[in-house]
């Protein structure tokens, strides 16, 4: 039901400025509480981590919750997910991407360019919805959902930054 929620919202954003590394650990566990996976590791790839993003932080973070739990799910005995930071632009027009990785089976090309479809999923369970409620959320927030055609899972996340504070937390 939540899913249908997100997709039936319109354009009406709360907004906000929060740091992005926070967010994907708020995530992170929000995918863990819905789907415990004993042995599960988050690893956030050494580098800046202080970028600001702004938009509504509770869509924002079911958007990356829904990226997170494919990625549990992609390899549910022993699933280890890296995540790293980059940033592109120029003043007033930054951006923050955020690359999701999973040790799971990855999407072949064909795959990839279906998985953002409502109802589509490769799995035998699920309604195939997340991806597509994240693509919604992360395009209302001016923003692009990749997914990378790679053996492993590879999910990216761009993000408009905080144009004044970008850099800053």
């Amino acid at each position: 039901i939540n899913q249908m929620r997100f997709l039936a919202r319109e354009g009406h954003i709360e907004s906000g400025s929060f740091p992005v590394e926070k967010l994907v650990e708020d995530a992170y566990q929000e995918a863990m509480r819905q789907q415990p996976v004993e042995g599960a590791q988050l690893k956030i790839e050494p580098g800046d981590r202080s970028f600001n993003i702004t938009g509504d932080r509770a869509a924002l973070k079911h958007a990356l919750s829904e990226i997170m739990l494919n990625a549990l799910q992609a390899n549910p005995k022993a699933p280890h997910i890296g995540v790293r930071f980059q940033s592109s632009g120029s003043t007033g027009d930054r951006a923050v991407t955020i690359e999701v990785q999973d040790n799971g089976a990855g999407f072949s090309a064909e795959a990839a360019k279906k998985v953002p479809s409502a109802f589509f999923t490769t799995r035998n369970v699920g309604l195939g919805l997340g991806l597509t409620v994240s693509q919604k959320i992360i395009e209302t927030h001016h923003g692009k959902l990749e997914i990378v055609p790679s053996p492993s899972g590879l999910v990216r996340v761009s993000l408009p930054m905080d144009a004044g504070l970008a850099g800053a937390i």
